[in-house]
């Protein structure tokens, strides 16, 4: 865990009491560059990680420029072989800088792999007129979710919580989110404080200060999860515990290391369920890896699909994580869910009711209100696999299945969620979620072996360096229509294009600094759409083609997208013939 000194964490909690942001580093345009992340292989001893950097900043002069000889190497979490390298403080890096030394990084015999950790802006989600709560769409709410408890009856958790008589007793629910509040719909003993942590702040408070992008958003996605105060809420799991992590103060602007150390601090303070109603459309491996570790020991993950947004989010990418899309009271996907191959269940998250806190002249206020977003899918689905693991046992679960538990559930909860006649199987997986089918289900003899994602393969392989890898951020783009895009990128030049049907790929780190910028910068990803015949328009009239053809010329070529922006090796790399 990265700790910070005496004085600054006290400067830290001043500005927290006072509610105002804090960053460590000065921004580079819309990257927040805070430093790099290297993974040793394995968990290393603090003198082994000392002489490992004193090394690399001796024989990698791209690391040295960035570091210092103060510069710590700080695991992620207890037994992670990932470590951060925060940048100092005060100096400006920009984001081509850091991926030059991570691709240096990455040739070095001691470094299993590397990549930035980075926090960057997106723009927000569209938002409903100013006389309505939630900010999640513009669609006015169904007449069937009038109800408090819609949701809940939706899923049937109502009739479980009765047949089974359960109600999460005894389970305890991981919540990286934006911290928690006092709000009545969740407070009480339940709530467990003083397992959480802040890791905006760094230090042991997880309190939302109600700033950023998304004030309030933790309590409201936890009083989905616990509530226990009907008729006002329903929550799924009235009788659970939620540890509160703060990681950020929006859930689609931050860096996912925050997140890999809120995962390991939930394992470590007992957790069974992680539920992470955030996302975003990038992220390194050291996630990938967090989330593998956590499954194998017998957890459960789930995650926001994503709003508003053409491709899952991570983390709910990870195969290893359950990702969840948004329906509505009508039984039909919510229109700004996300949706694909990767997700695996479908729950309500359309004009759900939540616990609503904001500020009202200054003074904290609180409140019950409708919201969207797969944010509270997820929440909910989380809440159903709580009482899955009180029906059945959760140590005796784990004993039984172990690291196959996640995979256990995950079946029988697509084997026996609710058929919707013209449910699209494809983009929102076999069905909207069923908790009495869920909890009634046999349990098999033995679950399916859990998955590695394919984010998680070695850097150095020549696997890891397919340009497939580009195909999650890119799902407008078939196979072909990718290949396509990948020869006009990375073989654009004409003796190069005419010596090889095949278009080679360039070193896998240079495919991750590629799907970076295709992820987090919207020009970039238009230029692979456009050089993968998506999106690209054709001229009317015979006057206007050569005009339209010359303008297009830079659009439609991904290498001059990312020539501006890219680290001098990616630039060499693409440079012409």
């Amino acid at each position: 865990m990265l700790r910070h000194p005496p004085a600054r964490r006290r400067q830290r909690a001043r500005s927290k009491r006072m509610a105002k942001p804090s960053s460590s580093r000065t921004p580079s345009s819309k990257y927040d560059v805070q430093g790099i992340i290297l993974n040793f292989g394995e968990a290393l001893p603090a003198a082994a990680r000392r002489r490992i950097l004193v090394r690399l900043r001796a024989e990698v002069p791209e690391f040295a420029a960035l570091t210092t000889a103060a510069s710590t190497a700080q695991p992620l979490g207890k037994g992670a072989s990932d470590v951060l390298v925060v940048f100092p403080e005060g100096k400006r890096i920009s984001i081509a800088q850091t991926w030059n030394a991570v691709h240096a990084l990455q040739q070095h015999p001691l470094v299993a792999d590397c990549e930035p950790a980075v926090g960057y802006t997106l723009s927000p989600e569209p938002s409903r007129p100013a006389t309505r709560s939630s900010r999640s769409g513009n669609d006015p709410d169904l007449p069937g979710s009038a109800p408090h408890d819609w949701s809940t009856k939706s899923v049937g958790a109502d009739r479980a919580r009765a047949q089974f008589g359960v109600t999460g007793a005894g389970v305890r629910v991981g919540h990286p989110d934006t911290g928690y509040t006092a709000h009545p719909q969740i407070a009480g003993p339940r709530l467990r404080i003083a397992d959480g942590y802040d890791f905006v702040d760094d230090d042991a408070d997880p309190r939302d200060p109600m700033t950023g992008m998304h004030p309030g958003h933790g309590t409201a996605t936890g009083s989905v999860i616990f509530s226990d105060r009907a008729p006002d809420l329903f929550g799924i799991a009235p009788g659970a515990e939620l540890v509160p992590l703060r990681v950020s103060g929006s859930v689609i602007h931050f860096s996912f290391g925050n997140v890999v150390r809120a995962l390991y601090r939930a394992r470590d303070r007992g957790c069974h369920v992680v539920s992470m109603s955030l996302g975003g459309p990038w992220a390194g491996r050291s996630l990938s890896r967090a989330a593998d570790r956590l499954v194998a020991e017998g957890m459960i993950l789930f995650a926001a699909a994503g709003n508003h947004t053409k491709m899952v989010m991570f983390p709910a990418l990870l195969d290893n994580v359950i990702a969840v899309a948004a329906s509505n009271a009508d039984n039909k996907p919510w229109r700004g869910s996300a949706s694909g191959a990767a997700v695996d269940i479908t729950a309500p998250g359309e004009s759900v009711w939540r616990a609503y806190a904001f500020k009202k002249n200054g003074a904290l206020t609180f409140d019950t209100q409708r919201s969207s977003g797969t944010s509270y899918a997820t929440a909910t689905t989380a809440g159903v696999c709580a009482l899955w693991l009180q029906r059945h046992g959760t140590a005796a679960l784990r004993a039984r299945y172990g690291g196959r538990l996640a995979s256990v559930f995950s079946t029988v909860m697509k084997a026996h969620c609710r058929p919707v006649p013209g449910w699209k199987t494809e983009r929102y997986g076999p069905g909207i979620l069923d908790a009495p089918g869920l909890l009634g289900a046999m349990l098999p003899a033995a679950g399916a072996a859990a998955v590695r994602n394919a984010l998680h393969a070695p850097t150095r392989t020549s696997a890891a360096s397919d340009w497939t890898r580009l195909q999650p951020y890119l799902p407008e783009l078939s196979p072909k229509q990718l290949a396509t895009a990948a020869m006009k990128m990375y073989g654009a030049g004409t003796r190069r294009s005419a010596r090889s049907a095949q278009t080679p790929p360039p070193p896998p780190s240079l495919i991750d600094e590629i799907a970076f910028y295709v992820a987090t910068d919207p020009a970039v990803r238009e230029a692979f759409l456009a050089a993968g015949g998506v999106g690209s328009t054709t001229p009317r009239t015979r006057g206007r083609k050569a005009t339209a053809k010359r303008a297009s010329a830079t659009m439609t070529d991904p290498r001059a997208a990312l020539r501006a922006k890219a680290s001098a090796t990616l630039r060499s790399a693409l440079a012409d013939e």
